[in-house]
């Protein structure tokens, strides 16, 4: 495994003509699929999928758990599809390089995830051993420069696998507090009189706010901080720019958290505890879009073309 070659000459080999930009169709996949690299690259993968198997077996409770952190998790793959199209002129101008020395890492790696498996602690650990095995197998399979111009790639797709718990659990309390301060200063400033003695709770004259866990914004948190990282791999803005993007994702993400209580609680302060608890199940969304909705004008006033 020591040929050299870009990724447009292989496939010219294997009868796919194409434009830098990555097309699909049936000829397309065909083509792809006669590529040894991508044969050898499918039988591995599914070999590390049965090794790695609690990790995959964990993330559909985690996309699709209610309470759970990473409900954005099932807009990932397309995500990363779209990625690899919009930034193809640029892969496939890298150089295949195949070979089986990187490899040999993977022999610590395994051995490091059985210990992690039977210690029980499988999580955040094994998914990071996970990412590091697909980094050196992408190397041997595709070459060096393929697997590092692959790493922001692989970054973003933590955004939706449990990597992060350990992240996850010592912050979610600081957001939680940071909620609150802001419905209470919002219900004070339009006259609501809020009336707090514990730090997660706010008491109106008809209804009572409690800022749990599942309320202190941790899910659009790990959404936009997803969404962040979306933006700057496809609008290719400058580093200025993806830096505005990256600070005003956390500040966004709680402020439009805290907005999204304070709406919770004039509603139940108004209308009552059910139609409280109504508007908190359904009518919220409407802060989420708009979170999302004032993320998107500002990274296109910041030039991203879409």
């Amino acid at each position: 495994m020591d040929n050299e070659a870009t990724i447009e000459s292989i496939t010219e080999e294997a009868g796919v003509t194409e434009e830098p930009r990555l097309r699909i169709d049936l000829d397309t996949v065909l083509g792809w699929l006669r590529m040894q690299p991508v044969q050898m690259g499918l039988v591995i993968f599914a070999l590390l999928i049965g090794v790695f198997w609690p990790v995959f077996d964990s993330v559909p409770s985690l996309w699709f758990d209610m309470d759970g952190y990473y409900q954005h998790g099932p807009l990932i793959p397309f995500a990363i599809a779209y990625i690899l199209y919009v930034n193809w002129d640029k892969f496939s101008k890298i150089p295949v390089k195949q070979s089986w020395a990187p490899l040999i890492f993977l022999i610590p790696l395994l051995y490091l995830n059985f210990a992690v498996t039977r210690s029980g602690f499988f999580s955040s650990i094994q998914t990071g051993i996970l990412i590091m095995a697909v980094g050196f197998i992408l190397w041997a399979l595709i070459g060096f420069r393929w697997a590092f111009a692959l790493i922001p790639t692989m970054l973003f797709a933590t955004t939706g696998l449990p990597l992060w718990e350990r992240v996850i659990d010592e912050n979610t309390n600081t957001l939680q507090l940071w909620s609150t301060d802001i419905t209470f200063n919002l219900l004070k400033m339009f006259g609501y009189g809020p009336f707090r003695t514990e730090p997660t709770i706010i008491y109106l004259d008809n209804y009572t706010l409690n800022i749990a866990v599942a309320c202190s914004g941790m899910k659009l948190t790990m959404a936009m901080i997803a969404s962040t990282l979306f933006v700057i791999l496809v609008a290719r803005l400058a580093w200025w720019k993806n830096l505005l993007l990256a600070a005003m994702a956390l500040p966004l993400a709680v402020l439009i958290n805290g907005m999204r209580i304070t709406a919770i609680g004039m509603v139940g302060q108004h209308y009552g505890e059910k139609a409280g608890m109504l508007f908190h199940d359904y009518g919220s969304y409407i802060f989420l879009v708009l979170a999302f909705y004032i993320f998107y004008q500002v990274s296109k006033l910041l030039g991203w073309k879409i």
